[in-house]
C-alpha cells in the first residue's frame, strides 16, 4: 500500500515497544503498534496522523499537567460525536485510533476535552484527506476552481426558515433587490448531490458567512443614500466572537435563515465525500451594533468615523456604515484574541477548508498576523510545510483588498492569496467591453500567472512569495455583471464566454466563477448584481453560456497544464490571442478570438473540447481549448 505522511513537524520517534503505540485490547477501532511511530508537540499534546490510500492511523497523547475527565469530553469525527472509550488509554492518557477500507473523503477529528477539575483545554483537530487523486490527498491549492455563492441568493430549499421582510424595521426595506430571499444551506447541499458543481469540474465553494446577522434594516455606505436595506449577504454579523467557552448568550450562532447548525454540517460533509473543498467569508473588521461582543467590550471598537470617502486615508478605523463598529485591534489584544479564537472555533465546528477574508486592508496587521499563527499552530496540525499551498490539509486564506493592495497581504505570516484586481481589470477590458486589445492581455497575463511567488514592493512595505495563490475573477457580488459590462460595450455572450474560458484556462492562479457568470445573468451596481440564481428556464445564450463553463471547468479539472502549468504565447495579434499550457508530459492550446474568423491549427491529434474549432478554423468571438486526444 502506497503511504502518504502526514506528520507535523520532525520529532523523535518513540521505540516500536513504547507503550502508548499499544492500544488496550486492539479491536477495529485501535492501531497496530507501528503504525503510527512518530509523535510531535500540539499545544498540550503529542501527535501523529497517518494516512494510507483508504485507511489512517492517528495517535493522540495529552503530556499537560491535569487528568483528562473522559465522560466530560467531546470528541467528533466528521462533526459527528465519535466514541473514543475503546481506543483510551487512561494510564498513558492516549488515543489510538485506526480506520481501513474507508471511501475517499475529508476525515476529521475534533478533540474537546476537560480534565477532573473542569478545565477545558485547547481544541485539538486533526483533519486527513483520504483518496487517490487530485480532488483528495493529492490536491494543492494551484488545483482549486472555485465557485463563488451568495447562500441567499442561491436557492431556496427549505422555505420554512425564510425571513418574513414585511416584519418590523424589515418593512422599511422596499426594493426587493435588497430583501431576504431565501436561499440556504439545504439548497446548496441539494445542488452538491445533483452534481451540479461536478459538471464544472469545481472542486471548491466559497458560501457566505454563517454567522448570525442583523434581523432589521440597514443604512447605506453612502451618507448621502438614504435607502434601506437587508442583511441578506452576511456582512453585518451580530455573534461574532461565540466559541463554546463564550457563547455570549447565543443558544447557536448560526443564521437562522440559512438553515441550522446541522444543515451546515451536512453541506460540507457532502461536499467533501464529493472532493470539494468549502470556503466560508470571514468577516472580522467589524460587526454590527447589535452584536453583544460590542454591548460588553465597546471599548475594542474605534470611535465612529465614516469610510465613506476615506477608503485610504482611514482604512483601519472607520466604518463602513453609522451601524457598523469597527474593531479597534491595533490597540486590544483582547479582541485579536477573542475574534481568532471564533475564527477557529468555525473551522473546527463545521470542517472549513479556507477563508475568504472580508476587508483585509481594513484590518490591523496585527489582527492578520495573529490569524495566520493561530491556524498554523492549531488547525494545520497535519501540514509539515505551511509556507507553501502544496498539502491537502493546509487552510487557504483568500483576501480582499482593492484598490491597489492586492499584493499587500501575500505574505508567509498573513495570507496565500488575494482576489486579483488585476486580473479582474484587464480581463473586463480586453474580453468583456473591449477598451484594450489582446496583445494587452497577452502581456498582462503571462507575467501575472507568477507574479505574486516574488517578493516586491508595495505599498510601503513588500508582499509575494513562493506560497502565493492569488484569486482570479471577472465578476463578484461587488461589481457590475460580467454580461452587463458587455452589453454596455456593445457585445453580447459571445463576450462573456470568452472571459469564462480565459478564467478556466489562466494556470497557477484560482478562478473565482461567481454564480450567475455561469449563465450569463445581468446586474447594475449592488444590489441589481445579486440576483437569485436560476436552474430552469434558461434561454439558448443561457444554456450555451452554462455548457461552455461546464467544459472549461472540466477541461482546467482533468489537465493540470491548465491548473500548475506554464503559458506561454504561441501567436498573438492585436484581436486573437492563442497560448499554450504546460505541466510535466501535458499540453494544452487556448485560442480566444475576437477578430473575424482566423485560420490556425494546433499539431495533429489535438481536438477543441468546446466544440468551437475544427479543420483549422477559429470562428468569430468563439474560443477553443486543444488538447490531446
Amino acid at each position: 500500500m502506497r503511504w502518504a505522511w502526514l506528520i507535523v513537524l520532525l520529532a523523535g520517534c518513540p521505540s516500536s515497544d513504547d507503550p502508548t503505540l499499544t492500544p488496550p485490547g486492539g479491536g477495529s477501532g485501535s492501531a497496530t503498534a507501528g503504525e503510527c511511530t512518530a509523535l510531535s508537540p500540539v499545544g498540550d499534546f503529542d501527535l501523529c496522523a497517518k494516512t494510507g490510500a483508504a485507511s489512517y492511523s492517528v495517535v493522540v497523547r495529552y503530556h499537560g499537567a491535569g487528568t483528562i475527565a473522559l465522560d466530560k469530553s467531546d470528541i467528533r469525527l466528521d462533526s459527528r460525536p465519535f466514541d473514543a472509550a475503546s481506543s483510551y488509554d487512561a494510564a498513558t492518557q492516549t488515543f489510538t485510533l485506526h480506520a481501513d477500507n474507508l471511501p475517499p473523503s475529508k476525515y476529521s477529528f475534533l478533540f474537546r476535552l476537560q480534565t477532573t477539575d473542569g478545565t477545558p483545554l485547547r481544541p485539538l483537530w486533526v483533519p486527513m484527506w483520504i483518496g487517490s487523486g487530485v480532488k483528495y490527498a493529492d490536491f494543492t491549492w494551484r488545483d482549486a476552481i472555485i465557485y463563488q455563492i451568495f447562500t441567499d441568493r442561491f436557492f431556496d430549499a427549505d422555505p420554512s426558515n425564510n425571513i418574513n421582510n414585511s416584519v418590523g424595521d424589515l418593512a422599511r426595506v422596499t426594493d426587493r433587490r435588497s430583501q431576504w430571499q431565501g436561499g440556504d444551506f439545504k439548497g446548496i447541499t441539494q445542488k452538491i448531490k445533483d452534481g451540479y458543481f461536478d459538471q464544472m469540474g469545481i472542486n471548491t465553494l466559497w458560501i457566505s458567512s454563517p454567522i448570525i446577522d442583523s434581523h432589521n434594516s440597514q443604512p447605506a455606505v453612502a451618507l448621502a443614500d438614504q435607502t434601506r436595506y437587508s442583511s441578506y449577504h452576511s456582512y453585518h454579523p451580530v455573534a461574532t466572537g461565540y466559541t463554546p467557552t463564550n457563547t455570549l448568550g447565543y443558544t447557536t450562532p448560526v443564521e437562522p435563515a440559512f438553515g441550522t447548525e446541522d444543515d451546515l454540517h451536512e453541506l460540507v460533509r457532502e461536499a467533501h465525500a464529493r472532493g470539494m473543498r468549502v470556503l466560508t467569508d470571514f468577516v472580522a473588521n467589524h460587526v454590527h451594533r447589535e452584536a453583544r461582543l460590542y454591548q460588553q467590550h465597546p471599548e475594542w471598537f474605534s470611535q465612529y468615523s465614516p469610510c465613506d470617502g476615506h477608503w485610504d486615508d482611514n482604512r483601519i478605523n472607520c466604518w463602513f456604515t453609522t451601524d457598523m463598529p469597527d474593531f479597534d485591534y491595533g490597540n486590544h489584544p483582547d479582541a485579536i484574541k477573542a475574534v481568532v479564537d471564533h475564527a477557529l472555533w468555525q473551522i473546527q465546528e463545521f470542517d472549513l477548508d479556507g477563508f475568504r477574508a472580508d476587508a483585509l486592508k481594513h484590518m490591523d496587521d496585527r489582527f492578520v498576523r495573529a490569524l495566520k499563527a493561530a491556524i498554523v499552530a492549531e488547525i494545520e496540525t497535519t501540514v509539515v510545510d505551511h509556507t507553501l499551498p502544496n498539502e491537502p490539509t493546509v487552510f487557504y486564506i483568500v483576501g480582499e483588498s482593492l484598490g491597489g493592495w492586492a499584493r499587500y497581504h501575500v505574505r508567509p505570516d498573513m495570507v496565500q492569496g488575494q482576489v486579483d484586481e488585476g486580473y479582474y481589470n484587464q480581463t473586463t477590458a480586453s474580453l468583456l467591453t473591449f477598451s484594450a486589445s489582446m496583445r494587452d492581455l497577452a502581456n498582462f497575463a503571462i507575467p501575472n500567472d507568477t507574479a505574486y511567488l516574488t517578493t516586491q514592493p508595495t505599498m510601503g512595505q513588500s508582499g509575494g512569495y513562493p506560497g502565493a495563490v492569488m484569486g482570479n475573477f471577472f465578476g463578484n457580488h461587488d461589481q457590475i455583471r460580467a454580461l452587463t459590462q458587455s452589453q454596455n460595450h456593445g457585445g453580447g455572450y459571445e463576450r462573456l464566454r470568452l472571459a469564462q474560458t480565459f478564467l478556466f484556462t489562466s494556470p497557477n492562479n484560482v478562478p473565482m466563477l461567481y454564480q450567475g457568470d455561469d449563465i450569463g445573468t445581468t446586474g447594475d451596481i449592488d444590489p441589481d448584481n445579486r440576483k437569485m440564481q436560476r436552474f430552469t428556464g434558461l434561454s439558448t445564450e443561457e444554456q450555451k453560456s452554462l455548457a461552455n463553463a461546464q467544459k472549461a471547468g472540466l477541461a482546467r479539472a482533468q489537465h493540470p497544464a491548465l491548473r500548475r502549468g506554464a503559458r506561454t504565447t504561441v501567436w498573438v495579434e492585436d484581436w486573437f490571442w492563442v497560448y499554450k499550457a504546460t505541466y510535466q508530459d501535458d499540453e494544452v492550446y487556448v485560442a480566444l478570438n475576437r477578430d473575424n474568423t482566423k485560420s490556425w491549427a494546433p499539431p495533429a491529434g489535438f481536438t477543441d473540447v468546446l466544440g468551437n474549432c475544427s479543420n483549422g478554423q477559429v470562428p468569430i468571438l468563439s474560443s477553443c481549448i486543444f488538447v490531446k486526444q
